[in-house]
């Protein structure tokens, strides 16, 4: 008996991983075009560096790699340009942040669109690291799956949308007003999306928190950048990710514990 319970255990772990793993698998190959593509070209992935459509076995998380030719080098599917680590990293990354979700808060129905929900994370950090910018329909689904696992999880909707119009608020106060205060944008239109999903992962009295976090994680990682890349400008994406993830396992936790 005991041994059963160790195998369904360790197949719910596997099972959150691999939702988180399967979601930032699809967001990055989608998110990155998104980022990349022009007006009127195609929204299907592709190598951006031949213009070659992907495979439809490239689309599937980590066999997309493991099938190419000397894989160990992290190529593009024509070969022609190596060292490309971002999407293997994406999508185990992903893998990880599901498989801690079902660790910390065990396994229900409602943790399915957590896990989907954190496999967007890493996504949408690398994707504004390399662009800049936040594609719109990586916020939407974000949203869009805080706002199922709050109804599959019996959560207070209207409370987490009076925190997600709260977080729309601040985002565009800083987006806008003060930004034109200090002569620099102080955030992009997509990190206020980002807020506005945010919201609905939370109830309004993690909100602070979740800011704070977001605060001192940006600055760390901005003088980071700065050392590396020399860049005077980072982007908040990656903060505001690891802020809103440690919400949610804090979430987690206090829902797991007795």
């Amino acid at each position: 008996m005991e041994e059963n319970s160790i195998l369904v255990l360790l197949f719910h772990l596997f099972l959150g991983g691999g939702l988180g793993l399967l979601s930032a698998s699809f967001a990055a190959h989608f998110g990155y075009r998104s980022a990349d593509r022009l007006p009127g070209e195609s929204r299907l992935p592709h190598c951006v560096f031949c213009l070659k459509p992907l495979q439809l076995h490239e689309y599937f998380p980590l066999f997309g790699w493991l099938l190419r030719p000397l894989f160990k080098k992290f190529p593009c599917p024509c070969g022609k340009k190596t060292g490309l680590w971002q999407q293997p990293a994406v999508e185990l990354t992903g893998f990880v942040l599901g498989f801690l979700a079902v660790a910390i808060g065990g396994w229900d129905s409602a943790i399915t669109p957590i896990c989907l929900g954190l496999g967007l994370l890493p996504a949408i950090a690398m994707i504004d690291l390399a662009f800049g910018l936040i594609p719109d329909g990586l916020n939407l689904l974000l949203g869009l799956f805080g706002l199922t696992a709050l109804i599959m999880g019996n959560g207070d909707v209207f409370m987490s949308m009076i925190g997600s119009a709260g977080l729309l608020g601040l985002g565009l106060l800083l987006a806008i007003g003060y930004s034109k205060f200090r002569g620099r944008e102080m955030l992009g239109l997509g990190d206020v999306k980002f807020f506005a999903a945010a919201g609905l992962w939370m109830p309004p009295i993690i909100v602070p928190w979740f800011l704070i976090a977001a605060g001192l994680t940006g600055a760390v990682m901005g003088l980071l950048w700065k050392h590396i890349s020399g860049a005077k400008e980072f982007p908040f994406a990656p903060a505001l990710c690891v802020s809103l993830a440690g919400c949610l396992y804090y979430q987690l936790y206090l829902y797991a514990t007795p």
